[in-house]
C-alpha cells in the first residue's frame, strides 16, 4: 500500500533529473508518486542520458542520473548514491541493424551512439 503526502507550498524542493528510462522510471517512481514520506518536494526533470551528463559536467542540477562513463568525470562534483544503477553483463547497449552481419564486419559499418559519454559508447568501444 502507498501513502501519498498531500502537496504543502512549505516543503523544500529538490530537483532530480533521471531519463525516462524504465529503469530510471523504476528507481525514482517513490519519490515521483509520493509515496516515500519526505519534509521535501521534488522535481522531476526527465532528459535523455548524454544531455544530464552535460548538465552534470556543468554542475547544472542538485541530483541526476549520470552513465557510469561520465561519472568519472562528474565525480569532483556529484556524491554516487546506493539507491540504484542499471548496468551489467547481459543488459544494456546493443547493436541492431536491418541487415544481418558478421561481428568482424562491423569495423565498416557506421554506428548511432546516445552520446560520447555514455555507458552505451564505453561498452562498444
Amino acid at each position: 500500500m502507498a501513502f501519498f503526502l498531500p502537496y504543502t507550498a512549505n516543503m523544500p524542493q529538490i530537483t532530480v533529473a533521471h531519463s525516462p528510462d524504465s529503469d530510471d522510471a523504476f528507481m525514482f517512481w517513490g519519490l515521483a508518486s509520493g509515496a516515500v514520506e519526505s519534509n521535501y518536494e521534488f522535481e522531476h526533470i526527465l532528459r535523455d542520458i548524454q544531455t544530464l551528463n552535460e548538465w552534470a559536467m556543468e554542475g547544472r542540477l542538485e541530483s541526476t542520473a549520470v552513465s557510469v562513463h561520465a561519472f568519472a568525470y562528474v565525480a569532483d562534483k556529484y556524491a554516487l548514491l546506493r539507491h540504484g544503477g542499471s548496468f551489467g553483463d547481459g543488459y544494456g547497449p546493443m547493436i541492431v541493424s536491418i541487415e544481418p552481419f558478421a561481428p568482424e564486419d562491423l569495423s565498416a559499418k557506421k554506428i548511432a551512439i546516445p552520446g560520447l559519454l555514455t555507458s552505451a559508447y564505453l561498452a562498444y568501444r
